[in-house]
């Protein structure tokens, strides 16, 4: 009887949250908008981490969103996370099944049968849900940062107008200079360059951006040394507002 009535009152928060996105669209917009932009802050986050950035210092909320959509192997590794919080779940319902069988003796044993009531609560399914969400992606954005550091991938080089103040204190437009390296991402503000050789990443304004050229070839080693141009090497702070 209690393994019936555990199901029944689970079968009845399902549909409850069901019947709730039903009559509430909107609100299921909203959900898969913000787990959305959770995968993208949780990606960013160990990416540009590993890169000495802040990146919140650079973003706004709506850049997340556009930071999952750029990398679509961030929803495989929520995915994965996904089954394994099903997995967990699977397990602890079958295990309930055994305790309802066989009533637990010693006090441990009674213990334990009460934390999995809580184990399989929607909260805590959300929760493991999450964590491992953010274990997987952030082993995703170690690996996509270390190949970076080892010049792989795109190469881009960005057109800048240095801005010169005038006597007025006004900013004018002044020397273009060419900066080359390995795209690490970008938010609506800034546009973020790798140079594996001297190790500097640079945060480039978009208002200083004339154009950016994309280079066919995918690591630095193919580019022609002649072409290369990049920040002083006593520079090693990213370069953005204060």
């Amino acid at each position: 009887m209690a393994e019936v009535s555990n199901t029944n009152h689970e079968s009845g928060q399902q549909s409850g949250i069901g019947l709730l996105l039903q009559q509430n669209p909107g609100l299921g917009v909203t959900l898969i908008y913000l787990a959305i932009s959770l995968i993208g802050l949780m990606f960013s986050w160990s990416l540009f981490s590993e890169f000495n950035v802040n990146i919140f210092n650079f973003t706004e909320v709506s850049d997340f969103l556009l930071a999952a959509l750029r990398e679509p192997m961030t929803f495989v590794m929520a995915g994965s996370a996904l089954l394994v919080t099903w997995l967990i779940d699977w397990l602890a319902m079958h295990e309930t099944r055994y305790w309802n069988i066989k009533s637990p003796k010693s006090i441990f044993a009674k213990t334990y049968v009460k934390s999995q009531k809580l184990g399989r609560h929607p909260i805590t399914r959300v929760f493991i849900f999450v964590l491992y969400s953010y274990l997987f992606i952030s082993i995703y954005g170690d690996w996509k940062a270390n190949e970076i550091k080892a010049g792989k991938g795109q190469v881009i080089r960005v057109q800048l107008t240095e801005p010169v103040p005038d006597s007025g204190g006004e900013n004018q437009a002044g020397n273009e200079v060419v900066i080359q390296g390995i795209l690490l991402g970008s938010t609506n503000k800034y546009l973020f360059l790798y140079d594996p050789e001297s190790g500097i990443t640079s945060a480039m304004p978009e208002e200083n951006i004339v154009r950016v050229l994309i280079d066919r070839k995918n690591t630095l080693a193919d580019v022609d040394d002649q072409t290369r141009s990049t920040l002083p090497a006593e520079s090693n702070e990213p370069q953005g507002r204060d």
